[in-house]
């Protein structure tokens, strides 16, 4: 399936939040940020793993409307979505590997199981990135028999493993090693240049990164979101 390029991400009158709880997020009109990088925090620290996972698709708004590009996600097909889905990473802490395959095995499968590229390229690609970050020890073992640190930086590279233009990231960098952040932010520069990477939204508990990134700066509160321009 050919993806379709993103243009614009909306929230219209959006409320969103778990059952038998106060809305994390209520009402909220917003255009998103269009530069590069976007650090996404929170007072307290509620509701940053809920807003990109939003993003990303994963979760539904209670009400109002999701937008991609003018379009309400809620009433897109499935295969409408994924036409846009295929355009988007996202990576979340060590969820999502597989256990009963290398995490090798795990980087191939996006772009197998989408036939994005074809087998020889798709093995050359992950052979590639994973010599890139230091993988070649970790690669062929499976999640359990490897260090977190490992396993977190296998869901990273699987974010971007099939260039996608945008990517959703929480909390990306805690437990890596300096080297793997440094990696990371070779590669998100690369991806800007060589990829087709338009953008990533992160959150994060550290200005260093955010300052790295060259990041704006968005807030979310329950009735309120404000961004602020990086220096």
């Amino acid at each position: 399936m050919k993806r379709k390029s993103i243009q614009s991400l909306a929230f219209d009158n959006l409320t969103f939040g778990f059952d038998h709880s106060a809305p994390l997020f209520e009402n909220i009109t917003m255009e998103m940020p269009k530069t590069r990088a976007v650090w996404v925090r929170s007072p307290g620290g509620r509701g940053k793993s809920s807003f990109l996972r939003l993003m990303a698709g994963l979760l539904s708004p209670q009400s109002g409307k999701y937008l991609i590009n003018g379009q309400n996600v809620s009433e897109m097909s499935f295969e409408d979505f994924l036409s846009y889905r295929l355009a988007m990473g996202y990576g979340f802490d060590m969820g999502g590997l597989l256990n009963n395959k290398t995490l090798f095995e795990n980087l191939m499968l996006p772009l197998q199981y989408h036939k994005i590229i074809g087998e020889e390229e798709a093995y050359e690609r992950v052979q590639s990135v994973t010599d890139m970050f230091g993988m070649t020890q970790s690669r062929d073992y499976r999640p359990f028999s490897v260090s977190g640190s490992q396993r977190k930086l296998a869901c990273i590279v699987r974010a971007f493993i099939h260039w996608p233009q945008v990517v959703y990231l929480d909390d990306p960098v805690t437990g890596l090693k300096e080297d793997n952040v440094n990696d990371l932010l070779y590669f998100v520069e690369e991806g800007y240049a060589t990829r087709g990477l338009k953008q990533i939204f992160f959150s994060s508990e550290s200005p260093a990164l955010a300052n790295k990134l060259k990041a704006d700066e968005l807030m979310i509160s329950c009735d309120w979101f404000t961004t602020r321009v990086a220096a």
